[in-house]
């Protein structure tokens, strides 16, 4: 029986020089990982493996399988292939993707094998390696948004102890970086009186365009109407 090993590794962070050497070489070895996971795997349930198929630097979460490079040649395998995965995270991050995917596999006639699930295999070709794979499913797409929450919880609470976390271009309205200490935040005056001012102007019924122009420009340059809503925004925060 014919195999295909799918493997994925998460997009990284522009690096340079040492660091961007190191990752490479971190990414090098997940890829020999996996297939090594899956090919160990495929001799246990003597599977011949044909083919290796790779998507470097993907996001499962926000790229479907069968819409990335790689996992867009699992769409037209025969029947009766069998398709080994590492882990349900290196294929799939979003649920809807993973039983969507499921679904058409079963219709296909392809049987979905993962190898190293929390150090036990997963044969979805069974009942409970589906239920098992639903359950494992929704696990792996909360993961990500998780550390999203915790991530945005922890920059949130260090920019109010004035840290800065972001470029100076991207510093919420009403906060400059400190000219005494480039790591850390203050308040600008200037900012905060035009967060009143566009307040008051919204207040009044004036629109976000025209609001835009009556305050002038900030950070050099003339507000969008989508940077006009989230200096409003700001209102709140200075008023506390």
């Amino acid at each position: 029986m014919n195999a295909i090993i799918y493997t994925r590794y998460s997009p990284r962070p522009a690096k340079d020089g040492d660091a961007e050497r190191a990752a490479a070489n971190e990414d090098a070895e997940s890829i020999r990982l996996q297939v090594d996971i899956c090919h160990r795997y495929a001799l246990m349930k003597e599977l011949f493996v044909t083919e290796t198929i790779k998507d470097p630097e993907t996001s499962a979460r926000q790229t479907p399988l069968f819409e990335r490079d790689g996992g867009s040649r699992l769409k037209c395998l025969p029947s009766g292939t069998h398709v080994i995965c590492s882990k349900l995270d290196r294929m799939f991050r979003s649920t809807a993707d993973g039983l969507r995917t499921m679904n058409y596999f079963k219709k296909q006639g392809i049987i979905l094998h993962f190898a190293d699930q929390s150090g036990c295999t997963l044969d979805l070709s069974t009942g409970e390696g589906e239920f098992m794979f639903t359950v494992l499913l929704a696990a792996a797409a909360l993961e990500p948004r998780r550390t999203a929450d915790r991530t945005s919880k922890a920059m949130k609470h260090r920019q109010s102890h004035g840290q800065r976390m972001t470029s100076a271009r991207t510093i919420p309205f009403g906060h400059q970086v400190d000219p005494n200490d480039p790591d850390r935040t203050v308040q600008s005056p200037y900012e905060i009186v035009k967060i009143q001012e566009a307040h008051g102007l919204h207040k009044g019924g004036v629109s976000l365009r025209n609001i835009a122009n009556q305050i002038g420009p900030i950070r050099g340059k003339t507000l969008s109407p989508s940077s006009v809503r989230q200096l409003i925004a700001r209102f709140t925060d200075i008023a506390k």
